[in-house]
């Protein structure tokens, strides 16, 4: 699909929200800028910040089990190190 659009004696363009939809940007986004030949390449990039909740898992631990489970891997890490 090919589509136009202005580029401002800014240098800001607007990119049409079909194609922001196909790529999943809603709202503020950082992209990266490259050039490749006689184009320009955009690539939105997430940010850190908006992964938040991504990783998410079934998995619950009460505060006792957490700290439990931080003491165990307290101790077993160096030795895991150690053995590299």
């Amino acid at each position: 699909m090919q589509q136009f659009t202005t580029i401002t004696r800014q240098g800001q363009l607007t990119i049409p929200k079909a194609i922001l939809r196909e790529f999943g940007v809603h709202g503020a986004t950082k992209a990266a800028i490259r050039r490749s030949g006689q184009r320009i390449i955009v690539e939105p990039k997430r940010a850190f910040w908006s992964l938040a909740g991504s990783l998410r898992s079934r998995i619950a631990l009460s505060d006792k089990k957490l700290r439990s489970a931080r003491r165990a891997f307290a101790k077993e890490w160096p030795r895991r190190i150690s053995r590299v």
